[in-house]
């Protein structure tokens, strides 16, 4: 597959999702892309008038591939439980002859061998191997696009914290760095990819925002809420996991037994999810200073301000 390619139409799938509105919304701000949504028959979601919206049977190949005809990339958002039917949608693409495949990858370091090998991630490594499989055969290029959580979201959903309720479980100690972007950056990073195909070409990329840690959000969450008492809980990241696959085994699985390796993956210093090493140069990723994050936790948590 030649990368000097020129990306000009790309199809967006998921774009209703948590994520896919961010990439949406900076590939349409930098007026540089034609731009097609991918949504399913039964969806009824708005979308501005200057994208273009073909609905899909996402179990059809056919129907995929009719889709994708005359564009020059696939960008996938599609939530986590979508994932598996990425490969269809893939293969699909490969049919119309699209150039680049960014699946919806936008997490932890799947680079990692102790989270790559957590059946969580086990269908997006899969999504992996095939992408690679293609692109070594010339048939496609792909770029895979590692964020860390999302800084923003992840605030909202108490991911880091329980602000609504003044509860914090504290992982593995609490003062391993994480490396987190918020959602309109890998929105960034999406439409960096799309205009640097050649540097960006069959590879992992890196992105992030700040290297933040858990005491450090704690820190400033209690500074948020003056005199009110947050009920702390150390929590093991290794025990997590081991209830997780325990739960795998005796075929009782639940949302938390998934969660659970999620939160290994993000917060356990052995599962890589601080980046020393980004590509935000690349990207045109500033990230975000302390200022920054206290302004961000501010303005989602209430009008205090933080002193």
């Amino acid at each position: 597959m030649p990368y000097d390619i020129t990306i000009k139409k790309v199809a967006l799938a998921g774009a209703s999702g948590n994520l896919g509105p961010a990439i949406l919304k900076e590939l349409l701000k930098s007026g540089l892309f034609e731009i097609t949504v991918l949504a399913r028959e039964a969806s009824t979601h708005k979308f501005p008038e200057e994208v273009k919206v073909v609905k899909v049977d996402y179990t059809n190949l056919d129907s995929l591939a009719e889709a994708l005809k005359g564009q020059d990339a696939l960008v996938s958002a599609v939530a986590s439980v979508a994932v598996p039917s990425q490969r269809m949608l893939i293969d699909a693409a490969v049919k119309a002859g699209v150039k680049r495949i960014i699946p919806s990858e936008f997490g932890s370091n799947l680079h990692n061998p102790l989270v790559k090998a957590m059946p969580f991630y086990s269908n997006k490594v899969q999504i992996e191997h095939h992408l690679d499989e293609l692109a070594r055969k010339g048939l496609t290029s792909y770029t895979l696009i590692f964020n860390g959580p999302f800084l923003d979201w992840g605030l909202r959903q108490g991911l880091f914290l329980n602000f609504k309720e003044r509860k914090a479980e504290i992982y593995d100690g609490g003062n391993q760095p994480i490396s987190a972007s918020r959602l309109s950056t890998a929105g960034k990073a999406v439409r960096r990819v799309l205009t640097h195909p050649r540097e960006t070409a069959d590879r992992a990329i890196f992105v992030k925002d700040i290297d933040v840690t858990q005491n450090e959000l704690l820190a400033l969450a209690q500074q948020l809420t003056p005199g009110e008492k947050w009920d702390v809980k150390q929590v093991s990241t290794a025990d997590l996991e081991k209830q997780s696959l325990e739960q795998i085994e005796k075929k009782e699985v639940t949302p938390t037994t998934m969660l659970n390796f999620i939160k290994r993956a993000i917060f356990s210093p052995e599962c890589g999810n601080h980046f020393e090493h980004v590509h935000n140069s690349i990207l045109g990723v500033r990230g975000i200073t302390g200022p920054d994050l206290e302004e961000l936790i501010a303005s989602i948590f209430g009008t205090q301000h933080l002193e």
